[in-house]
């Protein structure tokens, strides 16, 4: 009987962390007026943000509107730019879809399965917009999984889970795509 309760208990657990966005002790990093979303890997709590990129007069930079950096969480929580290589795998490519509206087609460099879209919201803030189960969601975070060879480098991504906000019902929705 015991076993039975526990198991239903872990299968809650998992339930609940899937659907909120949350990997098992994982730091989440402060939400700030910036801030898109942020992706984590299983190698590390590093987290990598993904923020609004503005002129100083607050406009947004339709050059580079999207800046992506460190919240190095293992190292104090200080914030560092990705490198060159760093850039390459976990960076995004913009492309303006609607100059009158300022919003951009927005692809990982090394991930096109999934088209993502800058745009304002309906309170007229930006969001990063992606299907997740087919249905269109504010993007919150990204987890990726991904398998160490022996020296503990991660060589090849098992999993992605998306994780957002439905436009449609305000509720929390999540997806997991095979890699």
């Amino acid at each position: 009987m015991n076993f039975f309760k526990y198991t239903i208990l872990a299968g809650i657990l998992m339930f609940c962390n899937l659907c909120f966005g949350q990997q098992p002790s994982y730091p989440v990093p402060p939400k700030t007026e910036k801030m898109l979303f942020y992706l984590q890997r299983s190698h590390n709590k590093n987290t990598i943000i993904y923020d609004l990129n503005t002129l100083p007069d607050g406009k947004l930079d339709i050059k580079n509107p999207i800046h992506v950096y460190w919240m190095r969480f293992e190292e104090g929580g200080r914030k560092a730019e990705l490198s060159f290589i760093q850039r390459r795998a976990f960076g995004v490519k913009c492309k303006l879809a609607d100059k009158s509206e300022n919003s951009f087609i927005v692809q990982f460099n090394n991930f096109h399965k999934r088209e993502m879209r800058l745009s304002k919201n309906a309170s007229g803030s930006y969001n990063i917009f992606i299907k997740i189960n087919n249905e269109t969601a504010e993007l919150e975070c990204v987890y990726i999984k991904a398998e160490n060879n022996a020296l503990g480098i991660p060589m090849s991504f098992k999993y992605m889970d998306l994780y957002g906000i439905s436009v449609k019902t305000r509720q929390k929705i999540s997806e997991r795509l095979n890699l």
